[in-house]
């Protein structure tokens, strides 16, 4: 029967295969999206981590006071191993953020991805070498000079040559034997950012921290032994963690810092799926919102196809009628129509299963301009993309065959003996009406959603973060391999900043060791150094040079600017943002005060010389976020690698002489050079792809739910020709006619905004959190919608109606 099924369906779309592509495109498109961002949050949540018993892997973290997760000191690494008794092994590793080094292949100097490991990293993930070996105890036991490459640096500097191996590169000036090239798909522990580069903890730059307890650099994760659950190793490292932190503080001083670090508490978490918080954070809320969007694409589909299926049943009354008379049973005839739904339904998922494979590349490439370094994500279908598309394809052709198949199942077999039966008719019209009304609801939902997405990214580019976004160029610096060593740092800026400044064109300069804006602040709690407790304010810091306010034209609204005998001979200074100090001092007595920030040593004496004004530097979202601006050269530290900010006239014409001045001092070099605008560009480039992709979504719902009722009006139409005809014949004018029409079409467009409306209303709190500049009730947003809407509904009435005043009488009547 299954088989007798399946040839009849075939053969019906032989038979009208226009009907049939239809069909199978429209499903491809929405079973193609949402496979898409499926694949895309699967490799990103889901997916286990490429390694042996990744179920076994365990992140070990520390939690400060102020509730961030922060890695490990190396010596603090050392007690953990020591004394943990609940791991096969332990391993150290660096993340991404600490990875960006000098490396220098074939005389060709650049940032590389270059991560520190221990010497059992490789081992406890249980990865095998593609080429040559990988890093072992050996390794760091001796500090060896030694390299492994990941697959795609190979793949990206060496072509895929296989005498890379043996071969060496340079990193921060050191040569590195290459000794072995990962395999395809290898991320270690953090999944769409593989190590483009890693060494063993001992070697390189990465030397010089081993003897610092304050630096704290290394992530560390544990396998757990056979037998041991994560809660009972939990309980294990917590008995000893105290001791631990006893052994290895960042200082020997009593105070606030010793104090927080004894308090620091210790969590573990699942290292299943990988490590990679940033990444994840960056990818999953936009694909979350762009995954029920796509949702309610793929559901107006399917009401769209539903409605077109209808109508075709409604064209094969008769047929089933005949069935029925010969003896068709209710069940056979919705078992017919579910397996052609079936069909069409699997020839869009095979199309789908395409489309999906180069969107979610597309994605990805959208949603990372820009980016330093390539997000590498292994998007090759697993089960779950398989058992998802294969529910979805399901799902979609049930809900395609439902209507139809109930509505034939209800064909009377005496309506075979007549042509002219009309024994589907009127539930086809009542039923394909409905469907029309939810269509129009859900592309109200839709639209509304879209356009509070629209004007939340339109609302953040407006934002006056700085004054003179388009002119400041921001020019990254990076040292050459040992430009810092024994290097003044406060002289140095002073005179890089002096040279921008002489050069012509320039109208000032200035040094910041964060890019603006930034989602990597320095952020710490701040308070008057004369209060006895803890402030719950807390603040971001920026060291700048002297002539950063005028750079970015910030007024101080009170004090003074710093200038360069602002140095670490003279007392500390700092200058606030007006927000906080409001926060500090509502009566308006901060200048002259002294602050403290955080615990470090060097920012507990901060004497207040000044007021800016509030800006949105770092967050433009945040019109409240509280700012403390200090002096580079009392800080001279925090002087190594940050922005050179240059104001001009015509900052692309000037990216080259700013370039050829701070290489031609000899220590740094230009990693990239853009201007505010275009950072801000950047640092919106989520809003941006939310935005432009939801639009998108949107109007192919408008586009399918237009079509719908198009479709509609125009077999109503053609129903009522003869209807038509008798009301012309009896003197009817034709404007009755075409608004009798409209009228048709506009009442079945206010049934589905009046529906779609408070659905949409409601459904819009979810994403309430991201708007900015605007509520979820928009007035203006939603006046638009339903005009829209409106719009659409009446032009779809417009040209069957059109079609009807053209209608000639003596025609009509014969047309049965």
């Amino acid at each position: 029967m299954l088989r007798q099924d399946l040839r009849h369906g075939l053969r019906a779309f032989l038979r009208s295969p226009g009907f049939a592509a239809v069909i199978v495109l429209t499903l491809a498109l929405g079973i193609g999206a949402n496979t898409a961002i499926f694949s895309l949050l699967n490799a990103l949540v889901l997916r286990d981590l490429p390694v042996w018993q990744p179920e076994r892997l365990v992140q070990l973290s520390g939690i400060y006071r102020n509730g961030s997760q922060v890695p490990f000191s190396y010596a603090t690494f050392r007690e953990l191993e020591r004394g943990q008794r609940v791991f096969s092994s332990l391993i150290a590793w660096t993340p991404r953020y600490l990875a960006t080094y000098n490396v220098e292949v074939n005389q060709a100097l650049f940032q590389g991805d270059v991560r520190a490991v221990s010497g059992n990293y490789y081992s406890v993930l249980g990865n095998t070498p593609l080429l040559g070996r990988l890093i072992s105890a050996q390794d760091v036991d001796a500090g060896s000079p030694v390299a492994v490459l990941g697959y795609e640096f190979w793949e990206r500097h060496f072509g895929r040559d296989p005498a890379a191996v043996g071969s060496v590169l340079r990193i921060e000036g050191q040569p590195f034997t290459i000794i072995g090239v990962t395999r395809p798909w290898f991320s270690g522990l953090t999944p769409g950012a593989p190590p483009e580069i890693t060494i063993p903890l001992t070697a390189g730059p990465f030397r010089k921290n081993l003897e610092s307890r304050a630096l704290l650099w290394l992530y560390v994760t544990g396998r757990l032994r056979d037998g041991v659950t994560p809660e009972q190793a939990s309980v294990q490292l917590h008995s000893f963690w105290p001791q631990a932190l006893a052994a290895t503080p960042p200082t020997e001083a009593a105070g606030q810092r010793l104090q927080s670090w004894l308090a620091m508490k210790l969590e573990l978490t699942s290292a299943a799926t990988g490590v990679n918080r940033d990444l994840r954070t960056h990818f999953v809320r936009p694909l979350q919102i762009l995954m029920g969007i796509a949702a309610l694409i793929l559901l107006v589909a399917c009401l769209n196809l539903a409605n077109l299926t209808l109508a075709r049943a409604a064209a094969r009354s008769h047929e089933m009628s005949v069935r029925v008379a010969l003896g068709a049973s209710r069940w056979q005839i919705a078992r017919q129509l579910l397996t052609e739904s079936a069909l069409l339904s699997l020839g869009g998922a095979l199309l789908a299963a395409t489309l999906a494979n180069g969107g979610n590349r597309f994605l990805v490439s959208l949603m990372t301009e820009g980016d330093v370094f390539p997000t590498t994500l292994d998007l090759r279908p697993d089960w779950r993309v398989f058992a998802f598309t294969a529910l979805v394809t399901l799902g979609t052709s049930v809900l395609i065959a439902l209507a139809p198949a109930w509505l034939s199942s209800q064909a009377q077999p005496a309506s075979a003996l007549s042509q002219g039966g009309r024994t589907v008719g009127g539930g086809a019209g009542t039923l394909s009406r409905a469907l029309i009304v939810t269509q129009i609801a859900l592309s109200a939902v839709l639209l509304i959603g879209a356009g509070l997405l629209l004007r939340t990214f339109q609302s953040l580019r407006s934002v006056d973060a700085t004054l003179r976004e388009a002119s400041v160029l921001e020019v990254a610096l990076h040292p050459r391999p040992g430009g810092y060593q024994d290097l003044d740092t406060s002289l140095y800026r002073r005179q890089l900043i002096e040279r921008m400044r002489a050069l012509p064109g320039v109208l000032s300069a200035a040094f910041c060791d964060t890019s603006v804006p930034s989602d990597s602040w320095w952020r710490d709690t701040v308070s008057f150094s004369s209060a006895d407790t803890n402030s719950d304010q807390t603040a971001m810091l920026l060291v700048i040079s002297p002539g950063f306010f005028q750079t970015l034209g910030i007024p101080l609204v009170a004090g003074r600017d710093f200038d360069w005998s602002d140095d670490a001979q003279h007392p500390p200074t700092a200058i606030v943002d007006g927000n906080l100090a409001h926060r500090l001092a509502p009566a308006g007595d901060v200048i002259g005060r002294r602050i403290r920030f955080g615990v470090q040593p060097e920012m507990q004496q901060l004497q207040v010389v000044g007021i800016a004004r509030s800006t949105r530097l770092l967050d433009r979202r945040n019109d409240n976020a509280l700012l403390i601006y200090v002096p580079g050269p009392q800080h001279p530290r925090e002087l190594q690698e940050g922005k050179v900010l240059v104001r001009t006239q015509h900052p692309a014409g000037l990216v080259r002489q700013v370039e050829s001045g701070i290489e031609s001092l000899g220590h740094e070099y230009s990693a990239g050079a853009r201007t505010l605008q275009q950072m801000n560009e950047q640092a919106l480039l989520q809003e941006r792809a939310t935005a432009m992709l939801s639009t998108l979504f949107a109007a192919l719902a408008l586009l399918l739910a237009g079509i719908g009722l198009f479709g509609l009006m125009q077999y109503t139409v053609t129903r009522r020709t003869r209807e038509i005809g008798v009301r012309m014949a009896l003197g009817s004018q034709r404007g009755r006619i075409l608004l009798m029409i409209l009228r048709e079409s506009l009442l079945l467009t206010v049934a589905g905004v009046a529906v779609g409306l408070p659905l949409a209303l409601a459904l819009s709190r979810l994403i309430e959190h991201i708007l900015f500049g605007i509520s979820s009730k928009d007035p203006a947003t939603l006046a638009t919608v339903v005009i829209t809407l409106l719009a659409v509904g009446g032009l779809a009435g417009y040209l069957p109606a059109r079609r009807a005043m053209q209608t000639d009488p003596m025609v009509a009547l014969r047309h049965e």
